[in-house]
């Protein structure tokens, strides 16, 4: 019992010298007393452990004190105590000025100066307590053995951050984004490493990339490559992320993408640094790819990450960039499979190259497969030896897809993996890809196309466009809904495949190759037209004709066609209908203008008139023309005709 005394002598005398104030120490007091008199009638010894049950059950019969955040703080500081010999969590916030906290030079000077620097974006009231926050935490460090800033750690940090435990999440919160804003001015100024406030960053928000917060499977892969990676360390990955962003700004990038790359850069660093890697461009995929990443770095800007990600691939392994390539969506996600799945998958798709299949059908198949593979990891499952026909019943199921064609082409390319792991004796069970079917039924879809009101909403925004994105997005539109054009063939066409004295339009269609030569109207070469005078950069040797808005001014893909598409119709959520619906439109608006199918196909680029045959549906004036007799279907109404 005396140690018990001792230790929380320790705490309310703490408590007096941080300036708590008399009321609150007398809470404390009578928790203590609350608490030693349980020990002795139980005839118990108090120990953290103890401590934490009895702050689970709160009952008042531990503490004469009411109220839990008081009973939360005494405890934990308690068992700080006991822990560690004195108070090493930060504490309550005291009832007084924080000034006269005692900090060593260095860190004394970094809170004035920061508080000098933001005194303009602070009431009075804030600046104490952004000021009192700071001295706090600089307290704490010091109390850790800190020094001076190099001392200052990430283990460090998140020691501070579980130390503020008991407060309300919102008052955590703003305790510690007080603290980031201060280490983000010192990196700033070159005092301490930037992953330093990104990990507090990241803390307060709910967040760590710390390797513990990976998958078992990712964690495994990236300790395979830890030895190899130590060659290129974070800090060398960090010198040459930097420079990577200056060449972001000599090449003409804005301001707000270049602020964009740096802070993916930084995230990569910090997930090296706070886990002792060295860069290699398999973790790099690892760290991109993993749902840690994802939930920190979200939508648009997680495909930013990725083409930085190849960037800097680039420019480490060639020692130069060029901001015009293309980077295909390659297959991500085998380097993090453990071995047994791995491996079989590379020697099958080695296998089927050799059987000289284009690149494009070995793709498909290892896409097809590295889905099958993710499911039955996801099962628990850690060899084939444990794959049964049930779990594959079970992915057949689960795995969904758009088109029943696609659900077919994706089930035969695992259906032949299976195979092979049957022959190649990977597993003993026989005739699993009999588990797998390969059949689903087709369906027929109705042709989807603009409404009236869709298409009186496109003309408003024709119209009404003003900015340079707008301009290109109208041209883009009445390319498809005017000439019935694609959009991999709207991004392709170039200068001199628009004849304007004969204002038509020659082009080699993507899709079957067959060239094109088709009369513009004039609202779609007056919309070219405007864009090209406007908005079209003069300074590329690029000859598409649509080409980036920003620098690098390069060629665009098909994927800026729907783009536009959703811009213009931000409401519009009918599935299954892309930018393709224009074409549609085109298709199904001239048959309905008396257009004759046969040149309607011509315009089209199709072979025959087959293709035409979905839209005739849509054209209810002539489809009422030609009913069928039920009495010559032996169809009987009942009652009898009339």
């Amino acid at each position: 019992m005396e140690t018990y005394r001792f230790k929380s002598a320790v705490v309310l005398w703490r408590l007096k010298e941080r300036g708590f104030s008399e009321s609150s120490i007398r809470g404390y007091r009578r928790i203590f007393s609350s608490i030693e008199n349980y020990l002795n009638e139980k005839e118990v010894i108090y120990s953290p452990d103890l401590g934490e049950e009895m702050l689970a059950l709160n009952e008042d019969a531990f503490f004469k004190e009411p109220g839990l955040p008081l009973r939360a703080a005494s405890i934990r500081k308690l068992n700080d105590v006991y822990l560690h010999g004195d108070l090493t969590t930060v504490l309550l916030t005291p009832h007084r000025k924080y000034r006269n906290v005692i900090l060593i030079e260095q860190f004394e000077n970094a809170v004035i100066d920061f508080m000098d620097s933001v005194k303009e974006s602070f009431t009075l009231s804030q600046q104490e307590n952004v000021n009192r926050r700071l001295r706090l935490f600089f307290k704490y460090m010091q109390t850790c053995g800190v020094s001076c800033f190099g001392d200052i750690s990430y283990e460090k940090i998140s020691a501070y951050h579980e130390g503020l435990g008991h407060l309300k999440p919102i008052s955590r919160v703003i305790e510690e984004s007080s603290v980031h804003q201060v280490l983000h001015y010192l990196s700033d100024k070159g005092e301490i490493s930037p992953g330093m406030y990104l990990h507090m960053y990241l803390l307060e928000t709910g967040h760590s990339m710390a390797l513990e917060m990976f998958t078992p499977v990712e964690r495994q892969r990236v300790e395979e490559l830890r030895l190899e990676s130590l060659c290129f360390s974070s800090e060398m990955f960090l010198q040459k992320g930097m420079g990577l962003i200056q060449k972001y700004h000599l090449a003409g990038y804005v301001d707000r993408v270049c602020e964009s790359v740096k802070r993916i850069i930084l995230y990569l660093y910090l997930f090296l640094d706070l886990n002792r890697l060295g860069y290699l461009p398999e973790i790099a995929d690892i760290w991109l790819y993993s749902d840690v990443t994802k939930g920190v770095i979200t939508g648009s800007s997680w495909k930013l990450a990725r083409r930085v990600v190849n960037v800097f691939r680039d420019l480490a392994l060639e020692g130069e960039v060029q901001f015009s390539r293309v980077y295909r969506k390659g297959v991500s996600g085998i380097d993090e499979l453990p071995d047994w799945c791995r491996i079989p998958l590379m020697d099958f798709a080695l296998l089927r190259s050799k059987e000289k299949l284009e690149e494009s059908t070995v793709k498909n198949d290892i896409y097809s497969i590295l889905r099958f593979l993710r499911f039955i990891l996801q099962t628990g499952c850690h060899s084939f030896e444990e794959l049964t026909g049930k779990i594959i019943t079970e992915f057949n199921l689960k795995d969904v897809h758009g088109s029943p064609e696609g659900k077919n082409a994706c089930n035969s390319r695992i259906r032949r993996f299976l195979k092979y792991l049957e022959r190649e004796e990977l597993t003993s069970a026989k005739n699993l890809f009999m588990s797998l079917s390969t059949t689903a039924a087709s369906i027929e879809t109705i042709v989807k196309t603009f409404s009236d009101e869709e298409i009186i909403e496109i003309k408003r925004y024709v119209d009404s466009a003003q900015t340079p994105l707008e301009i290109r997005d109208s041209a883009m539109i009445l390319l498809g809904c005017d000439m019935g054009i694609r959009g991999c063939d709207i991004v392709k066409i170039s200068l001199s495949d628009i004849d304007w004295h004969r204002q038509c339009i020659r082009f080699r269609q993507d899709k079957t190759d067959a060239d094109i030569y088709t009369a513009m109207p004039t609202a779609v070469g007056n919309a070219i037209y405007r864009y090209l005078r406007d908005v079209r950069s003069r300074n590329t040797a690029c000859d598409r004709v649509f080409i980036s808005i920003s620098a690098p001014y390069k060629a665009l893909t098909r994927c800026v066609c729907y783009g536009a598409l959703h811009r213009i119709l931000p409401g519009r959520n009918v599935s299954g209908s892309g930018f393709h619906v224009t074409r549609k439109t085109f298709s199904t608006n001239r048959l309905k203008n008396g257009v004759k199918p046969s040149q309607i196909a011509d315009v089209l680029g199709h072979v025959d008139m087959s293709t035409l045959t979905p839209y005739l549906s849509l054209d209810d004036e002539r489809m009422s023309l030609c009913p069928l007799s039920l009495s010559e279907l032996s169809v009987t109404m009942e009652g009898g005709f009339r």
